[in-house]
């Protein structure tokens, strides 16, 4: 009853069963953790209009009385009107500063939502796998249900003693059992998948999705490889930028009005970069770039270390998988033949048990490759870009 319940809140949650990219498609769109991540962008874009804007002017109001020793008493007033001015060249800095902010939010974004599908497709395999194992699992009871049925024909028919014949039934339901703890890990693989995908309602998703290497391409386009450019290069623009030791200068007019005289004047005030000339600054930025530059140095080491692994590793599954494809068609074979053989007590209940399970560890190594096998088509296409937007 508890298998019947699990299975039809697992398995029957809609009335059709997605397509995976439908799935994903939608865990983009409606994932709170890439709405979050894609804000980053517009934040470095505001970030990137804080570095180039101008600063603003001022006014000096002033207001004067003079009281000569003799004679009349008279007012008097100045106005100042004094503006920043950014001086040349820093500007360009400074706006190769803002896009480079923003290119490296955008990167930073790339990156995690390359590694959100990475995540999910990744997740998916691993409930696609337990549902394979259901499936598996039912198949086997269905095969030790019919040698039990075997077995009590013919222990009432005198050829076999009690007690075979209740080592197959406790086959039988010692399968059952663990039947229903694959329904159970099948279940928690997929409330999972859900929760990690962001999506909040029971749905159907086909679990026949097999994943390939999406062409072949350099370490360039990798995720991290990228943000990690991006990393460097707002570095490297920024300490172009700290590299002006002087940024602004400030214009000014003024007019000041006395009893006797009205003044005029107009003028420039430079800094002086006597005690801060931003070396620190400067030479922090350029540590930060340096330092990603090694970190992409040692990511594009790690990058071909680990694609030689995963072809070889394709290599291996691939092979094997053949193997025990070839493997799978001689046991099931012998099977049969000794399901007929047992009918006609021609073989013991021992050696049907064996083959059987051997027919079933096979099938099960079979969903292992095959699960890795995708699992390697998912982390090489991560790695090569495939999953950039």
């Amino acid at each position: 009853m508890l298998k019947n319940i699990l299975l039809s809140g697992l398995f029957c949650a809609s009335l059709y069963a997605e397509s995976f990219d439908m799935f994903l498609q939608k865990a983009i769109e409606n994932s709170p953790y890439l709405k979050s991540s894609a804000l980053g962008i517009d934040q470095a874009k505001e970030e990137g209009s804080v570095i180039t804007r101008y600063e603003n002017p001022s006014l000096q109001l002033e207001y004067s009385r003079f009281e000569p020793n003799i004679g009349d008493n008279d007012n008097g007033f100045r106005i100042n009107y004094a503006q920043p001015i950014r001086l040349w060249g820093v500007g360009n800095d400074k706006e190769r500063l803002s896009e480079a902010t923003v290119q490296s939010a955008r990167a930073d974004y790339e990156q995690k939502r390359a590694g959100f599908i990475r995540d999910i497709s990744l997740f998916y395999t691993r409930y696609a796998e337990q549902k394979m194992l259901v499936s598996l699992g039912e198949e086997e009871r269905l095969i030790a249900k019919k040698i039990y049925e075997i077995s009590k024909a013919r222990y009432e028919a005198g050829t076999i003693s009690r007690g075979v014949m209740l080592q197959s039934q406790v086959a039988y339901e010692m399968i059952q059992i663990r039947n229903e703890s694959l329904s159970l890990t099948a279940m928690q693989s997929y409330y999972y998948l859900l929760k990690q995908a962001g999506i909040n309602q029971d749905l159907e998703v086909d679990t026949e999705h097999e994943f390939t290497i999406k062409g072949l391409s350099n370490n360039t386009q990798n995720p991290d490889v990228i943000n990690l450019h991006g990393v460097q290069e707002k570095a490297i623009t920024l300490a172009a930028v700290n590299s002006n030791t002087v940024e602004w200068m400030s214009l000014y007019a003024e007019y000041e009005n006395e009893p006797e005289q009205d003044i005029a004047r107009i003028g420039v005030t430079l800094p002086l970069a006597f005690f801060n000339t931003k070396s620190q600054e400067k030479q922090i930025a350029r540590l930060e770039a340096d330092k990603a530059d090694l970190l992409i140095q040692n990511k594009n080491t790690q990058l071909d270390i680990e694609h030689n692994r995963l072809q070889k590793q394709k290599q291996t599954l691939t092979r094997l998988k053949d193997q025990n494809t070839k493997v799978l068609k001689t046991e099931i074979e012998l099977l049969k033949m000794f399901e007929e053989g047992y009918k006609i007590a021609n073989i013991n209940l021992l050696e049907l048990q064996d083959i059987k399970n051997k027919v079933i560890e096979t099938k099960e190594r079979l969903i292992q490759i095959k699960t890795a096998l995708n699992q390697n088509a998912i982390i090489t296409n991560y790695m090569q870009g495939s999953y950039n937007e």
